[in-house]
């Protein structure tokens, strides 16, 4: 037995470290995107009346588990004075609760139909995706090593929001 645990200990190891730098990357940008999508909450204001007494509520539409539990990790920190709840939905029912929406790995179809829904209303809408989607009011993307953001301006008025210029400057870009 201890022969066995000598010889394949090593091989083992070896195994996982070879697994190891593209399963912590990915760990890395899903944290990086999390901690993105919190500072937008920072950067953000509602329109009055519009923020729920008592949280903030976070919604999470995707297929990506390992985003969806980076979002999770949000859970407790502040934002406007009062704790982030994260929502993972499923089904995409009652999104009217949500402050921000993170809309991750998931169907075009699925995706366009929670931006129809959200059209218009106070809700932070955010689009992981590489290329700004459209309707979203945030797109994130990666490229290389780098998290990136635009944003549609115009969205986000229609929405009622406001967005710090600190966060306008940041952005790759920002359709006016």
């Amino acid at each position: 037995m201890a022969v066995l645990i000598r010889v394949l200990f090593p091989l083992l190891a070896s195994v996982l470290l070879a697994l190891a730098p593209p399963a912590r990357a990915a760990l890395e940008e899903n944290e990086v995107k999390a901690a993105v999508v919190y500072h937008l909450s920072l950067f953000a204001d509602w329109p009055p009346g519009s923020l729920r007494e008592g949280s903030f509520n976070l919604c999470v539409l995707t297929e990506n588990e390992g985003m969806a539990d980076a979002l999770s990790r949000l859970g407790g920190k502040t934002v406007k004075g009062v704790h982030l709840v994260v929502w993972r939905k499923r089904p995409m029912l009652d999104l009217g609760i949500c402050q921000m929406v993170y809309l991750g790995e998931m169907s075009e179809g699925a995706r366009g139909r929670v931006i129809a829904q959200l059209a218009g209303q106070p809700v932070l809408t955010i689009a992981n995706g590489g290329i700004p989607i459209p309707g979203a009011m945030v797109s994130l993307g990666v490229s290389g090593e780098r998290v990136y953001f635009d944003i549609d301006l115009p969205v986000v008025q229609r929405g009622g929001l406001r967005l710090d210029a600190k966060l306008l400057r940041l952005a790759r870009s920002v359709v006016k």
